[in-house]
């Protein structure tokens, strides 16, 4: 029976897809010209202290910390004519490596022998491209499909609760839409649906499975000045319930997140970026809040 409540908690962590992978802010699905590198550095910090299983609250004192650092290299080169627009068909191969340190304690501390949990390593670093097929900047219009595959290489222990890494695959097929609003505004519409390999090393030799994950996201910004932008954003995720040697964890999602981001353009080549996300409703897994802070430099 511990076994299973440990499978269940833990897993709800392992289904979340925000720990590890570096979420889209408004205007990212805009290419810049070809030619141009683009190397950012993301840190967030993400704190829950009540966690929900099947839109039921577990408790109050579940706290959770993660500390998340991304280091990001993008490159753009031009393969020839888009099907729309006049901006070429755009493709902009990246990775993305993550350092991650996980603390979790309060009522945690009850499923590993009243000791906090904490880690700190390596996780899965993630391959991605995003093809332009629609790149039309007179008109404000742009359309791009991104490949995600996450590449089970991070820092993983099947003896600890928590790990780095995920020790599975991950693919992501998304899709990303945005189109200008008169001068200064821009809607960004993403949805992406993401899957799973198993992982057969979990929590010791026990096997992990999970459903997919439908991931949407919707950003709204606006240009105060030459030099800042601000922009409303909300999050949406539903499915990933996990199984574990074949028992289901009731723990599928439907968790709803609010944000705000506030974007600096520093001379020429610096964007300073600052966000903050809720995630106000959550049928399984932690309730959280991230504080991000985003550095890009491009040339």
């Amino acid at each position: 029976m511990k076994k299973l409540l440990i499978a269940a908690v833990i897993g709800l962590l392992l289904a979340r897809p925000d720990v590890s992978q570096a979420a889209a802010y408004a205007r990212d699905y805009i290419p810049m010209p070809p030619g141009t590198s683009l190397f950012c550095f993301y840190y967030n910090h993400v704190s829950a202290n009540t966690l929900y299983q099947d839109g039921h609250k577990v408790g109050n004192d579940f706290n959770q910390t993660a500390n998340v650092g991304l280091l990001r290299y993008v490159y753009y080169v031009n393969a020839g004519k888009a099907l729309l627009g006049d901006g070429g068909l755009t493709i902009d191969p990246q990775f993305i490596v993550p350092l991650v340190d996980i603390n979790l304690s309060g009522d945690y501390e009850a499923l590993n022998n009243d000791h906090d949990i904490s880690t700190t390593g390596f996780g899965d670093p993630i391959i991605l491209a995003t093809f332009w097929f629609v790149n039309d900047p007179k008109n404000k219009f742009w359309v791009g499909f991104t490949p995600w595959i996450t590449l089970p290489v991070g820092q993983y222990d099947k003896h600890r609760l928590v790990s780095p890494g995920s020790n599975r695959w991950a693919f992501k097929p998304e899709i990303g839409v945005v189109k200008g609003l008169g001068d200064k505004a821009y809607l960004d519409l993403i949805l992406g649906g993401e899957f799973y390999t198993d992982n057969d090393d979990y929590l010791g030799d026990s096997t992990l499975k999970q459903d997919p994950t439908i991931q949407a996201e919707a950003h709204l910004s606006y240009d105060i000045s030459k030099q800042w932008a601000i922009s409303l954003d909300y999050y949406y995720v539903y499915g990933g319930e996990t199984k574990v040697d074949g028992t289901w964890q009731n723990n599928k999602q439907s968790n709803h997140g609010l944000g705000l981001t506030l974007f600096w353009l520093i001379g020429s080549n610096n964007q300073l970026l600052v966000s903050y996300r809720d995630d106000f409703s959550v049928r399984s897994g932690a309730g959280t809040n991230t504080v991000g802070v985003r550095w890009a430099y491009f040339f």
